[in-house]
Order: C-alpha cells, then structure tokens, then sequence
C-alpha cells in the first residue's frame, strides 16, 4: 500500500511541474539563507534540515541533533529594462540592491516536543525608474519588504508522523513613488497655463501577525511527504505622503512644449501651497500551500519535488495624489492586483565525502498578474529561479554558500506609453517591452550541540 500512495503522489507532482508552462523575478524569496536559496525553497518535505525547518515547522521533529541554530546574510539583486519598439531607446531601473538576513534556532525538549525561532523574509521588491521612462507616469518607485519572526513547535505523533506550527508576527514595509504633471495658472487667471512634472511619493509600515502551519510523513526510511501552510501577511499602513526631488521638467499646456516664460516661478508656489494625500493603506501579501515529496535515492543523492499553490490576495496601496487650486493630479492607474497560481520546483543535494555537500535547485510559477496588466514594478509574469550551492563542514559546523539566478519573462505592451497634457494623461498606443531579471546570494554558518 505504501508503495502505491508514494506513487500516486509523485506521479501527481511530476504531471504538475510539467503542466506548468516553460517560464522563466517574483515578489516571494525562496528563502533568506544560503541552503534554502541554493534548493530554490524546495524542502517542505526535507528532515534532518534546520534551514528547511524555516519553511516546514514540522521538520523540526526529524532533526538529528538536540539543538542548533544558523545565521546568514545575504544581498538581493533586482534590476528592469523598458525598451520602445518605435525609437528603440532603453530604460533602465536603478535601487537595485538590498541586504538580506536569516535566523534559525532548534531545541529538543522532549522526545515528542522540538521547539524552535526563526528569522526571515518572505518578501522583498524594489526598484526606481528612470526620470524619462515611459511608465513613470503609472509609478516609478516601489520599496516593499517582509520581515518575520516566528516562534515554531513539532510534536512528534510517531516515529513517522509530525505536526509543526509556526505563530509570529512580520514587519512590513512599504514605499511608492508616482510622477504626475500638475496645472499651473495664469498670473492673472485661473486657467492653466504650463505644466510642472513632479514625484510624489508615499511610505509605511505595520507589524501584522504571521502564521504556518506543517505535517511531516515518512512514507519509508527513503520517502518523505511534507505538507505546509504559510500564511498571508495583511495591514493598513500609516502611509505619509510627500513631495520628492525637485521638479522633472516644465511644460506647455500641450505636454510636449517648452513651458511660458513665469511657469518656474509659479510653479514653485503652486506646489509649496499644495496639499498631498496618501493613498489606501491597505497592502496584502498572498499565502501559499505547498505539499512536496522527497527521496533519498542513495546515501550520497536526495532530491526533491513541490508543488505549490500562491493564493491571489496581492493587493498594493493606491499612489499618492496632489491637490491644488486647479484640481487633484492623480496617477492615471493603480498598482493590480494578484492572481492565484500554481507554481513547480525541484532540488537535489549530494554529500560528497564528511566535508562536501553540494546543492542545486529550480522552481517555476505561473502568471501572477493578467497579461492585461502589465507594468513593470510588480511585474506580474511567469517567473522561474535557477540555483546552486555548496556546504563546508569547518570550525565545529558548516559554512553553507547559495545563489539563485531569477528571470521573469519578457513582456510587450501597448497600454504604458502615453502623453500628459493640460487634459490629463492619454495612452499613445507604442509596443513597450519589459524585462527583468535578479540575483540572490547569502552566506552562513550552522552549529549543532
């Protein structure tokens, strides 16, 4: 009977993976340590890893050792490129960097009852267009990122059988930028006469509170189904709105013109007597459930398969608006909201000798946002990350080093392009191209007692 249920399951995860079509940055990490990068965050159902017990809280029960614990540090490389079909010019993204860390503590308790902590961050996206990209208009700054914290406990059911929860709370962070062009009136009159390009832009935080939720089952001392829940992370921020750099440019009513002579200086007035608003506070960041299946096919080699379901709660806040005597300049359109989708991965792990353990990993998801939606800040496309890296046992531990590759897929359209005139912004219609790609590298160190 067993031989047929871990059958069935396997068969079921493989058939998903490949339902999936060939993609290739997404809003979720893998993870924020160098063993979890390096498995792309393909280990809900691997034991005898306290790094992967930061994603499966259920692992904590199958770990060897009584106790132990890991530190890391890391950066996130995240960059885009806008590219017009009409001048073939190309836009670049700038903000690229962030740095990045994990925790992880285990303590055995009792022979049922492993408790555990850990440190990590589920989300991270950020990026600055340049001050003449086309969709500057539609936002040009994001800074998102997901910091938690969560207190975790397994209880062991039977020698094969765990449960694990995870109860916490995450820091989220949030800023955006939009430019928007505000009227300026006549000396004389209330009309407008001339255009000022300026950013406006917004930030927050909240602590909201976190959950997951983990089941571990040894089919058979070489199969192992894991099972995990990882909740969503929901807050109204306390957005502040504010005025950021100095104004873009200066323009004629008709958007494309040198502005009037005297459009400086009113301008400059206009904007100290005008009044900003932030947007909606609300900012939610999707759950996902995944269940995986893993295989110790000799003593040297496990590999791994998941399948995972991103549920489709992602929702940003809206941009901030600028008020004045001539009406409120608002971005033209909101951030879009997210899509459930299913995504695949695999990761295998080779322990070469008592030193050496080598890892590798890939996961793919689908469309997170409808192709109708495009834009490049969330971006939204099929993604897929592709990792390596190694272990080195030295100084009492392990030295563990991960890096993934991660590329989202290109994609065309004809709604980002546009003109703002004294009317307001209107799409042109020009074939806009957008790319992505990012990079994730950590390093770390792993002592049990």
């Amino acid at each position: 009977m067993a031989h047929v249920v871990r059958g069935f399951i396997s068969a079921g995860l493989l058939l998903g993976a490949g339902a999936l079509p060939v993609a290739a940055q997404s809003l979720a990490l893998p993870a924020a340590d160098p063993v979890g990068i390096s498995r792309s965050g393909v280990q809900v159902a691997y034991g005898y890893s306290l790094e992967a017990a930061a994603t499966n809280p259920a692992l904590l029960a199958s770990l060897r050792e009584k106790s132990g614990a890991y530190v890391a540090v890391g950066l996130e490389m995240a960059s885009s490129q806008q590219s017009l079909e009409s001048s073939q010019n190309s836009f670049y993204s700038s903000d690229r960097n962030r740095a990045i860390g994990a925790f992880g503590l285990a303590l055995r308790q009792s022979p049922t009852l492993t408790l555990g902590l850990k440190v990590d961050e589920p989300f991270l996206r950020h990026g600055r267009l340049s001050s003449d990209a086309p969709t500057r208009y539609l936002g040009d700054g994001l800074d998102l990122a997901a910091r938690r914290l969560e207190g975790q406990a397994a209880w062991t059911l039977s020698p094969s059988l765990s449960v694990g929860v995870g109860l916490g709370v995450a820091r989220l962070s949030y800023g955006s930028s939009t430019v928007v062009r505000l009227g300026v009136p006549n000396a004389t009159t209330a009309l407008t006469d001339g255009l000022v390009e300026q950013r406006i832009g917004e930030t927050g935080n909240k602590v909201v509170p976190s959950y997951s939720l983990g089941l571990r089952w040894a089919i058979s001392p070489r199969w192992t189904l894991g099972f995990v829940h990882q909740s969503g992370l929901k807050g109204d921020l306390d957005l502040k709105a504010s005025l950021q750099d100095a104004p873009l440019g200066y323009y004629a009513n008709d958007g494309l013109s040198l502005a009037p002579l005297g459009t400086v200086t009113r301008a400059t007035a206009l904007l100290a007597a005008s009044t900003l608003s932030a947007g909606s506070g609300t900012l939610n960041l999707p759950s996902r459930t995944t269940v995986g299946m893993r295989h110790r096919t000799h003593p040297m080699v496990t590999w791994e398969a998941d399948l995972s379901w991103t549920s489709g709660g992602l929702q940003m806040p809206g941009f901030a608006t600028a008020r004045t005597s001539l009406g409120t300049a608002t971005a033209p359109a909101q951030l879009p909201q997210g899509k459930g989708h299913l995504g695949a991965g695999a990761s295998t792990e080779i322990e070469l000798g008592k030193f050496w353990t080598l890892r590798a990993g890939l996961f793919l998801d689908q469309r997170s946002i409808d192709s109708n939606r495009t834009e490049p800040l969330l971006g939204g496309s099929r993604t897929a990350g592709f990792s390596v890296g190694a272990g080195y046992k030295v100084f009492g531990g392990e030295l563990n080093l991960g890096y993934q590759f991660r590329q989202s897929e290109d994609q065309d359209s004809r709604q980002l392009d546009g003109v703002w005139s004294s009317t307001g912004f209107r799409n042109v219609g020009t074939r806009l191209r957008v790319e992505s790609m990012g990079h994730l590298v950590a390093l770390g160190f792993k002592k049990t007692f």
